[in-house]
């Protein structure tokens, strides 16, 4: 029996308050199971325009962009600390919710309090620069909040992606407008009570639950400084479009269509092993997904073997079994999209290797066998497109050159690894490969580095970093200040 939810609020949390409902509600699904488990009011135009109003009130009026950057780390140190101090709240939330396998739910948990350890010491460390220019003129630069900014955040990452956003943008003194996916609200509205709790004063920080009119509204709007957007490339291209009219700042975390480079002379088991987690991490539902495994031919039939073998290491099953590894896909809708991918697959030629049905012990929820598929060629819509479940291709390759040239003939550059024992060789192709993040011989996932490392993507996988001091960047303006000496 699924254990009651911990208690959340189901309303929009705007100018530090959780308001009556007002727009329409939302049926919150567990998608292990389809049942709703929560009806969650998504804000009205109206209580859009009041954050917008309370946030930006905040930052030209209020004590936050004012106050000393060591005194909002100190707030940012509670929240982590609260955050920590709610973590089965939290991780029950993001497992029954958006199907997380318990153990995994935890560890994001733990990862968005680290973030805001992070930046609660950053901002302090984040300097201008002093600039010689004539004997008689000073000249230095300040680094001054960006102002009020719109956050919007998907569905397969709702607390990790809320931190990313909301931890950097605090530091740097900024106000903020957070619109949580509408699949996914339950754990961001859980951070707004933290947030409040711990003294962030009313304003700077409000939720809003709700569709594509709200984020449409957050990005058009004249009063917001920069919107920071994680999602689809679709969906992003038409954010930045929006946000054209008024020339905001942009930042965009988008799709991935990731390539793993296995050659010959790796360490095969090693290397299937870590593509297992990088597959097949959340059900695949991740736009850093290394779902592209391109293996040097010789190498094929046993990095193939070693692969199939690891997928039998994987549990599907309810994500609050402890030892379940694979959840469900976020919403049946999801789950129909991606067999669509799988069924595609086999009718281009395709040849099935392993799973490609939903596994015949869980016949509820959105489950998806991890599927593999062997013989994908570069024409192929699966090699191209971003399938976002738990399917992945093999395709060989036969030099070094044409390795790279296959990882870059992509729409998207986000994330990648490289396995070879010859280092001289992982570093080439690391250096040639137009993607944002690259791993050499380990990891499941480049950002597992350092989760303070930047983020971010080439071409149309997005615009901008997140993460480490980069975020910084984003979340401020550079002013250059010249004193005459003379």
């Amino acid at each position: 029996m699924r254990p009651a939810l911990p208690p959340v609020a189901t309303t929009p949390f705007v100018a530090g308050r959780f308001q009556p409902a007002a727009g329409e509600a939302e049926a919150i699904v567990d998608p292990a199971t389809n049942e709703v488990i929560a009806n969650v009011a998504g804000a009205s135009a109206a209580q859009a325009e009041q954050a917008i109003v309370a946030a930006r009130q905040a930052f030209d009026a209020g004590d936050w962009p004012r106050m000393p950057v060591f005194e909002r780390g100190q707030i940012l140190r509670r929240i982590a600390d609260a955050i920590t101090a709610r973590t089965e709240h939290f991780a029950l939330l993001e497992s029954i919710n958006g199907g997380k396998p318990i153990s995994g739910a935890r560890r994001e948990v733990a990862g968005a309090a680290r973030v805001f350890t992070y930046y609660a010491g950053a901002m302090d460390k984040f300097f201008g620069d002093t600039i010689p220019v004539a004997e008689n003129l000073l000249n230095f630069t300040l680094r001054e909040p960006l102002g009020v900014v719109a956050q919007i955040t998907p569905w397969n990452f709702p607390l990790l992606a809320a931190a990313w956003k909301l931890a950097p943008a605090l530091a740097a003194g900024c106000s903020c407008v957070l619109k949580p996916s509408p699949l996914t609200p339950l754990s961001t509205l859980l951070l707004a009570e933290v947030i409040e709790a711990c003294g962030v004063p009313p304003g700077v920080v409000n939720i809003l639950p709700g569709g594509a009119e709200i984020g449409q509204l957050l990005a058009e709007h004249p009063a917001i400084d920069g919107i920071s957007f994680t999602g689809s490339t679709t969906v992003g291209t038409a954010v930045m479009r929006a946000a054209a009219g008024t020339i905001k700042s942009v930042a965009l975390e988008l799709g991935g269509k990731n390539a793993c480079i296995v050659f010959a002379d790796a360490d095969i088991e090693k290397a299937a092993k870590s593509a297992l987690g990088a597959a097949f991490g959340n059900a695949g539902q991740s736009c850093s997904a290394r779902s592209r495994l391109l293996v040097q031919r010789s190498a094929v039939p046993a990095f193939t073997e070693a692969l199939v073998a690891q997928i039998k290491t994987l549990k599907a099953g309810s994500p609050l079994d402890d030892k379940t590894t694979l959840g469900p896909l976020i919403s049946a809708s999801h789950w129909e999209r991606v067999d669509q991918n799988v069924r595609r697959a086999e009718h281009d030629g395709a040849r099935l290797v392993a799973g490609g049905h939903r596994p015949s012990d869980l016949p509820d929820g959105n489950f998806y066998e991890p599927t593999i598929f062997a013989d994908v060629t570069p024409d192929l819509a699966l090699y191209s497109d971003e399938v976002f479940g738990p399917v992945c291709s093999i395709t060989p390759f036969d030099t070094e050159q044409q390795a790279i040239g296959m990882a870059n003939a992509s729409a998207y550059g986000l994330n990648g690894s490289v396995w070879s024992r010859d280092i001289g060789q992982a570093l080439r192709v690391a250096k040639a490969v137009r993607t944002g993040m690259i791993a050499i011989n380990g990891l499941p996932s480049a950002s597992s580095t350092s989760v303070f490392a930047p983020f971010g993507g080439y071409k149309r996988s997005g615009v901008g970093r997140e993460l480490g001091m980069s975020a910084l960047a984003f979340y401020t303006e550079t002013k250059t200040v010249t004193v005459d000496l003379s």
